[in-house]
């Protein structure tokens, strides 16, 4: 029998939305979506982490968190009654280079949303114990993610990867010893310091004409932000390998990573069809090697993922704890690319990175929350039709070439969380130096 051939569909296109600056600063993308009944919406904040003071890292994730507890003039709760009266769900999130905040809405109901939202925005009461109550779930959340292996091994990738007096090099949300340190008003004046609509992006997506969305966000108003000066990128830092002794630990969970050019380098497009056939796909090469061969692993999963300034390409995945040595020097074989990609290979990469664009922005939720990374990357939304284009036409030598001028095994940083008095002796073995971190 043969095997029918599957092709894609209609080509698929990024939806284009109508762009509007208002008066305050505001920039408005808006998607109308006709016969979408939720409606979402995200507004997307210029705000720099390196901006947090040193002793209280942590305050603009606090603040984020605790806006929707009470305003002005709705305060103790009695906002957050009348959202959920509309159906209205809150969301937001902290990154270094930008914060996010927004949510999903009945489109039936966004036109009386929207003007609540600005309230939110524009004047929430930050009372002593709602703050308080946020400084308290952020700790816990800490050592929570620190009891596991998985989340205690991104936590030490990402400190081996930046300089350590860098912001990029600890948590978005701050550590339980700066999170001690902030109080109510350091909340008001972070809000009051950053919290504008003044180079902000709105970005929403539903049932709803512009001219509605206008008149409901046209009562968020504030100060121009105040731009404290952004430090310097912290410079490459020379590769190391790092050990979290999880004692317990069943498995060794691992991953290899590096610093990379982002999505404003020509070289982006290769890069991700490169680094999806050696490491994203479940027929990759290293997860061909580490699960199919060797029946180390469920899974390896990577790849190149992009920020605002520079990217990351990183590859990880838990093993047994007796074999980790050998699957990080497996790990690091495959990733020098001996062998070129082949145009097989190319052309299943480019097929799966394509294809999966239209259910990865099918719901307004996906388009608002693609929209928002794109504004907070300073892209426009043209970029991932373009994007999408330039994939179509990358070829396996360009991707074998891309890959390796940017990948070389040799710089990357490795770090390996499990029980360490197993997992030194088999790294050392490689020939690697490591340093141990301490159980959590």
């Amino acid at each position: 029998m043969n095997r029918p051939e599957v092709r894609l569909g209609t080509p698929w296109h990024f939806p284009t939305p109508t762009i509007v600056r208002l008066g305050n600063g505001l920039s408005v993308w808006h998607f109308h979506l006709p016969g979408q009944h939720v409606a979402t919406y995200e507004v997307v904040l210029p705000t720099q982490l390196t901006y947090e003071e040193r002793d209280k890292e942590g305050i603009g994730n606090v603040t984020l968190h605790a806006i929707d507890e009470g305003t002005r003039t709705h305060p103790d709760g009695a906002i957050g009654e009348l959202l959920e009266a509309q159906g209205t769900t809150l969301h937001g999130g902290t990154r270094y280079r930008y914060s996010t905040f927004g949510g999903q809405t009945p489109s039936r109901r966004l036109r009386e949303v929207l003007p609540l939202f600005a309230e939110v925005l524009s004047e929430p009461a930050y009372a002593e114990r709602d703050v308080a109550h946020h400084v308290e779930a952020q700790i816990a959340g800490y050592a929570s993610r620190l009891a596991s292996p998985a989340a205690a091994n991104r936590i030490a990738l990402r400190e081996a990867l930046f300089e350590p007096d860098h912001r990029e090099a600890r948590p978005t949300g701050g550590t339980p010893e700066t999170l001690v340190n902030i109080t109510a008003a350091d909340a008001v004046q972070w809000h009051a310091d950053h919290f504008s609509p003044a180079g902000a992006t709105l970005v929403v997506a539903g049932a709803l004409e512009l001219d509605e969305v206008l008149a409901g966000i046209s009562g968020w108003q504030g100060a121009p932000p105040v731009a404290d000066g952004l430090r310097p990128a912290s410079p490459l830092q020379a590769p190391k390998v790092v050990v979290v002794d999880h004692p317990d630990a069943v498995q060794a969970t691992l991953a290899v990573g590096t610093r990379t050019v982002t999505r404003h380098d020509a070289r982006w497009p290769a890069l991700r069809v490169a680094g999806h056939a050696v490491a994203g796909a479940i027929a990759s090469r290293l997860n061909l090697e580490l699960r199919e061969r060797m029946g180390y692993t469920y899974g390896i999963r990577g790849g190149f993922t992009p920020g605002a300034d520079e990217g990351q390409f990183t590859v990880g995945g838990s093993v047994r704890t007796e074999v980790a040595g050998d699957a990080v020097a497996r790990m690091l074989e495959g990733l020098a690319l001996g062998t070129p990609l082949t145009e097989q290979e190319a052309h299943d990469a480019r097929q799966f990175l394509i294809g999966i664009a239209p259910l990865a922005n099918e719901t307004s939720a996906d388009i608002v929350n693609q929209g928002a990374t794109l504004a907070g990357s300073g892209l426009g939304p043209d970029y991932l039709n373009a994007h999408f284009a330039q994939l179509a036409g990358v070829t396996a030598e360009q991707a074998t070439v891309a890959f390796r001028e940017v990948i070389d095994p040799a710089q990357l940083t490795i770090a390996v969380t499990g029980a360490a008095a197993e997992l030194v002796p088999e790294l050392e073995g490689l020939g690697l130096e490591v340093s141990l971190r301490p159980a959590p």
